[in-house]
């Protein structure tokens, strides 16, 4: 089974997230901050991860640059709604970094598959 770790500070997107990728047959582990990942990352291998950019406490786009120095092999999905400025200029930012995919919010369910199901063609 591939593991995919959410990470997303607004507690409903993180849970519809984690329940569409569950029933898709992931294995999911959803955190709320970078800062709680950290103290999860041990135990859980994942195949694939997807950030929030703005969060509070560590933001998505430094999850990205530690993934790629740590976990060079994890694929990455990096989702935004904007903040300060539009959701475009964060999520260029974040492919530039390396991320593998990005989503503008709001995005579908079946949008989010398809990516994932592209970047993880095994399952």
């Amino acid at each position: 089974m591939q593991k995919i770790i959410i990470i997303e500070d607004d507690y409903a997107i993180r849970e519809s997230l984690s329940e569409i990728l569950s029933m898709k047959g992931y294995e999911v582990l959803a955190a709320e901050s970078g800062l709680d990942l950290q103290n999860r990352l041990q135990d859980f291998k994942p195949d694939l991860l997807i950030t929030d950019i703005i969060m509070p406490d560590k933001d998505g786009i430094e999850v990205i640059i530690e993934m790629k120095k740590t976990h060079n092999d994890i694929r990455l999905i990096a989702i935004s709604g904007g903040g300060r400025i539009d959701s475009e200029s964060y999520l260029n930012t974040a492919k530039y970094l390396g991320a593998d995919a990005t989503l503008k919010k709001p995005f579908t369910h079946d949008q989010l598959i398809q990516v994932i199901e592209n970047l993880l063609p095994n399952k």
